[in-house]
């Protein structure tokens, strides 16, 4: 049976909240799969947004494949490369005081699960490797843009050929490279030969898998090169793996650095409170305020979202006042939210309404596409809240509402199109109690295609 499954794994909890890192299985289950992983390393984009797209973005029609795309959660938002050091160099031994100690450990019985058939590592490399010197950015002693193996091949295990494998990969990417300069080449760091220039690589995630049986391949993408074609680069590279783990896909956008961009453009949603408030988030605006809180709840212990990049952090930033409460993405901060308290009622589900002349239900925590007017169906003792809609009357139920009568300012996206519609149960002598929201976004809805891999 093929299965594309999105499974949150949170190994453990920091302070402030911080999320830790995702387990993604697509395809079949009980098979050999393919594992890749990124975001070791918080400042590396282009590993961890690939491996990002692979979960959400990639359809697995045969095989197997697991993705953890943001191993290094808390560095990434930061984007630091390891903010209690870095990880990748904790694989052979760490203490349990260290702040990785849990995360490390989780993702060695992940790699060495018996279904993990072999593993690739993702990172962003400074300069561009040479295997002869040519100058201090084209050099051996660079790591951007060239195929990572600890040794030439593991014996006796099923895609142990790794100087093989990783040089088919090479082939592949070089057929495709946008620049001459991007030319990839193999890096073999003998991790285990005695005097080896690379031998920090025995503490690595690449080295442990080796010790434990497991092929292990690291892909490398060049930091002089901007994000879009670092990721572009990766994912020629993944699919090639795919190929070889036999594993069959599909992908929603067109592999080139645009199509990477564009996709990367896709909304963002976020639910919170039990699915009672949604932020669909499409270049937001730089804040979002009043948004209905329970009393005594933070907003970044109570919120989900099928992105495994994405994190509501509270945090004090270098050169802002006091503690914020941030929406990333990856290392991109989104926007900043800001809560209203209120007791939650759950009196009511759902709010009828019509929506350009169709009578509809709409669930809370939803968002719909309005082609020109809503009217949004009173209901006794609830009263609504379309955020930034005013008329003479102050009457905001059993009237069309368009585009024009919201004032844009209100909408949570820079376009101006996606408003609030909140509702709160009245009762005499009492604080309204907030019941839930819907988004209404005056646009078409557009398909999207998929491109076969």
């Amino acid at each position: 049976m093929i299965k594309n499954i999105f499974l949150a794994l949170f190994a453990f909890c920091l302070v402030l909240a911080e999320p830790s890192f995702s387990l993604i299985k697509k395809g079949e289950e009980n098979k050999e799969a393919l594992l890749v992983i990124g975001g070791i390393q918080g400042d590396e984009p282009g590993g961890f947004f690939s491996a990002n797209l692979l979960a959400t973005e990639y359809n697995v029609t045969k095989g197997a494949l697991w993705v953890v795309p943001n191993l290094n959660f808390p560095s990434i938002v930061k984007n630091n490369r390891g903010a209690a050091g870095d990880m990748n160099r904790k694989f052979a031994k760490i203490s349990p005081e260290d702040p990785d100690y849990k995360a490390v450990n989780f993702i060695k019985d992940i790699i060495t699960h018996k279904e993990v058939a072999f593993v690739v590592h993702l990172h962003d490399g400074s300069g561009f490797y040479r295997p002869e010197f040519i100058d201090a950015k084209h050099s051996p002693a660079r790591w951007g843009n060239c195929a990572i193996i600890d040794q030439s091949e593991l014996k006796g295990v099923k895609y142990g050929e790794l100087e093989i494998n990783a040089n088919r990969i090479i082939k592949t990417i070089n057929e495709k490279i946008k620049d001459k300069e991007h030319i990839y080449h193999l890096k073999n760091t003998h991790t285990a030969q005695k005097g080896s220039k690379d031998a920090e690589q025995l503490n690595s995630l690449t080295y442990f898998a080796i010790t434990k049986g497991k092929p292990a391949y690291a892909n490398e993408a060049s930091k002089e090169l901007d994000v879009y074609t670092r990721i572009y680069y990766h994912l020629i590279a993944l699919e090639e793996y795919m190929r070889i783990a036999g594993v069959e896909f599909e992908r929603s956008f067109e592999l080139t650095p645009n199509g990477i961009k564009e996709v990367m453009k896709k909304e963002i949603r976020l639910s919170l409170f039990d699915d009672r408030f949604l932020l669909a988030l499409k270049d937001p605006r730089a804040s979002i305020n009043y948004i209905p809180t329970p009393i005594n709840q933070q907003f970044s212990s109570n919120y989900q979202s099928q992105n495994p990049l994405v994190a509501i952090v509270d945090e004090t930033r270098k050169g802002k006042k006091g503690k914020e409460t941030n929406i990333y993405y990856g290392n991109r901060l989104l926007t900043s939210i800001r809560p209203q308290y209120f007791e939650f009622g759950h009196s009511l589900p759902a709010a009828s309404v019509k929506v350009d002349g169709r009578d509809e239900i709409v669930t809370f925590g939803s968002k719909i596409h309005v082609d020109d007017n809503i009217i949004i169906n009173s209901q006794k003792n609830v009263r609504v809240n379309v955020i930034g809609y005013e008329n003479p009357s102050k009457k905001e139920t059993d009237v069309k509402i368009t585009k024009k009568d919201i004032q844009r300012n209100y909408s949570i996206d820079k376009a101006g199109k996606i408003f609030r519609v909140e509702f709160y149960e009245q009762e005499s002598g009492k604080k309204d109690k907030f019941l839930g929201m819907f988004l209404v976004e005056f646009a078409k809805l557009e398909a999207l295609s998929i491109k076969q891999g």
